[in-house]
């Protein structure tokens, strides 16, 4: 990945766990680690989804159009698919799955936050990252 690819990730990677972080250690102050270990287990699972899918756009690179559409639909199907494996897999060591859902939703509320701001920074002419 370029620099300014990279760094924009790593950003929302980083905020995404800060904030998976943060409603873990506020259910574990209340007792309720279940919900704070599966909550942050949705978090995780979304950033994994989402560094998966930062390498395949930028594997696509050099490729011709009708190639990157194929690798990207490929690697749709296959997030789709490990992510259904990791949703069974927090079931199995029981956890529960409506707080991974709501981790999973905290993490992509992180990923539309920041690219509002972003949208903000570049529309008053600062520029991505």
């Amino acid at each position: 990945m370029t620099l300014e690819r990279s760094s924009v990730f790593a950003r929302i990677f980083r905020t995404q766990m800060i904030a998976g972080a943060l409603v873990f250690i506020c259910l574990a102050a209340f007792g309720q680690m279940v919900y704070a270990v599966s909550l942050f287990y949705g978090v995780a699972v979304m950033a994994g989804n989402a560094w998966w899918l930062a390498r395949r756009l930028d594997g696509t690179n050099g490729l011709d159009v009708y190639a990157g559409q194929r690798s990207l639909y490929a690697g749709a199907a296959l997030r789709f698919i490990a992510l259904i494996a990791v949703l069974l897999l927090a079931h199995l060591i029981g956890l529960h799955l409506l707080a991974v859902a709501a981790g999973m939703f905290v993490a992509q509320a992180v990923v539309f936050i920041s690219a509002m701001k972003e949208f903000k920074r570049e529309g008053k002419g600062e520029g991505l990252g």
